[in-house]
């Protein structure tokens, strides 16, 4: 589409009208781009955005996990355009240094209360180069263009993350386990071992990112014990100890 309010609705949409896995909106800029907690993406012409559908897989409860996997499969496609040091922040953020390049929006599919699908949006900023940004951005930004100096094709990129998406499935239906998702998150993320903030339910809570648990949460040392952050936004305070 050439342009449309949000990738994520519109996919949303089509699934309810018997579209099934596999369909992917792509557009050419969002409108109405959103991230997590419906803060606003913005989406210029230049990159990269769409939406794909997905089943969930090894029961509804891992469905949240998707969302992970594909964040893995978009830093295996920034690395393989020649963009380098691609962290992962949990849950949903790309970024090279503090920088976010792209980020993944996960939606769930429901009827009734059963899950039967993910709607996972990803919007890349590819050739958009920063200074062109309108000003009072809310986070440090970058894109590929400004990390590599040259245009990139955006077909080819969404081939990409599509392929690497794919492959991802393929290992944990082989493996009947998330396993090697979550250990190829872990070795690129940018948040374990570092100290973050959680906001969650009106509260602040500090402490030491140590690990993802099997379910995605991530695992904070915090003065009062461990805690499992499932849904909160979590800053980081300082570089990896």
């Amino acid at each position: 589409m050439d342009s449309v309010g949000s990738t994520n609705t519109e996919a949303k949409k089509l699934f309810f009208q018997q579209e099934k896995e596999g369909l992917i909106v792509i557009a050419k800029r969002q409108t109405a781009g959103r991230g997590r907690k419906g803060r606003p993406w913005l989406s210029p012409i230049g990159g990269l955005y769409f939406s794909i559908i997905l089943k969930p897989r090894l029961g509804t409860e891992n469905a949240p996990l998707l969302g992970l996997l594909s964040a893995c499969a978009v830093a295996r496609s920034l690395a393989a355009v020649g963009v380098e040091n691609v962290r992962l922040k949990w849950p949903n953020d790309v970024l090279i240094g503090e920088s976010k390049i792209a980020g993944i929006l996960s939606e769930a599919l429901s009827i009734g209360d059963e899950t039967v699908g993910l709607v996972i949006g990803i919007g890349v900023n590819q050739n958009c180069p920063i200074s062109e940004m309108p000003p009072g951005l809310q986070w440090p930004t970058t894109s590929i263009i400004d990390e590599i100096g040259r245009e990139t094709s955006i077909e080819y990129l969404l081939c990409s993350i599509v392929n690497e998406i794919d492959r991802l499935l393929q290992i944990l239906e082989r493996d009947s386990s998330f396993a090697a998702v979550l250990d190829e998150w872990r070795e690129v993320s940018s948040t374990l071992g570092v100290r973050v903030r959680i906001h969650e339910e009106g509260k602040t809570t500090d402490g030491i990112a140590k690990d993802i648990g099997a379910d995605g949460a991530l695992i904070v040392e915090t003065d009062d014990g461990l805690v499992n952050v499932l849904l909160g936004d979590v800053s980081h305070l300082r570089t990896r100890e």
